[in-house]
């Protein structure tokens, strides 16, 4: 039996995810105790939790994913009600499509980067696979809520022992990039060969990507990201994963771990951060 905040680092999310799903009746402990209240989880629960959040992520509301679990997968009734999520998410995908048919048509003056912008810092690049510790979560904003994630990332990185010199990233699991109500996932690097012994991830690569790197204060990520996101659609190129931000000199607290001396910033002036969009096909 786990605590939850043992179970929160194997799940890979926020104790506040799962204090969430069981108020919403989707996923309760396996034991709580009468006296002091706490929350005990099983490891075996790990994969049902899982399933919840790709349901989460497919579109399916709280009422669906209850309704679901109530019901014995081999059923006809389940068959029919996945079918029409996925009707549903074809029809959503219609609908963007056609969308985007309507701005291409309003797009009749293709634009180009004003003399001088940085638009010529839009490079391509591969990114590479990378085994991380990782937690995720929806947050009101970004911020002190990204930051607690990665601190408590890091300090269960190095109680592990298992971090890895890369530099660590966020990724916008929304697929586009904003500062509010927003699903995010911190990832700190670690050994490959400790990948399941702490109850890490591997991170998928891509053999594309659009890349843009900045220094200085983080306020210059949403236009940035924008520069990306038009450089994207003029090559004509398809997002084909999380965006990523990617951090090459960042700030960090370091209370219960440590990191080399040439990753941290002294002041905003030496953040260095890199921005990244998996592209599809070659």
């Amino acid at each position: 039996m786990l605590k939850i905040g043992e179970f929160s680092h194997l799940a890979r999310v926020t104790i506040k995810t799962l204090r969430f799903y069981a108020s919403s009746g989707l996923f309760q402990p396996a034991y709580v105790d009468p006296r002091t209240g706490y929350r005990l989880y099983r490891v075996e629960q790990l994969a049902d939790l899982q399933h919840i959040r790709l349901l989460r992520e497919l579109g399916c509301s709280v009422a669906d994913i209850r309704k679901l679990r109530s019901l014995p997968v081999e059923s006809s009734e389940y068959a029919e009600r996945i079918a029409t999520i996925r009707r549903r998410l074809i029809v959503r995908i219609a609908q963007d499509e056609r969308r985007l048919s309507q701005l291409d048509a309003l797009l009749s003056v293709p634009h180009r980067p004003e003399p001088g912008s940085s638009g010529s810092m839009v490079e391509e690049h591969r990114i590479a696979p990378v085994s991380v510790l990782a937690l995720r979560d929806r947050v009101r904003s970004l911020g002190r809520s990204v930051e607690s994630m990665f601190e408590a990332t890091e300090q269960r990185a190095s109680l592990y022992d298992c971090r890895a010199p890369l530099s660590p990233f966020l990724l916008f699991h929304d697929m586009e990039y904003r500062e509010s109500h927003v699903d995010v996932e911190v990832c700190v690097p670690i050994a490959p060969d400790s990948v399941q012994a702490c109850g890490g991830r591997i991170v998928a690569g891509s053999d594309r990507s659009a890349c843009l790197r900045y220094s200085g204060s983080y306020s210059q990520t949403p236009p940035l990201f924008e520069r990306l996101l038009d450089w994207v659609d003029r090559t004509g190129g398809r997002i084909a994963g999380p965006l990523r931000e990617r951090y090459l000199v960042f700030g960090a607290n370091q209370e219960g771990y440590s990191l080399a001396p040439e990753v941290l910033a002294r002041s905003e002036a030496d953040l260095r951060t890199e921005l990244l969009i998996p592209l599809a096909g070659n």
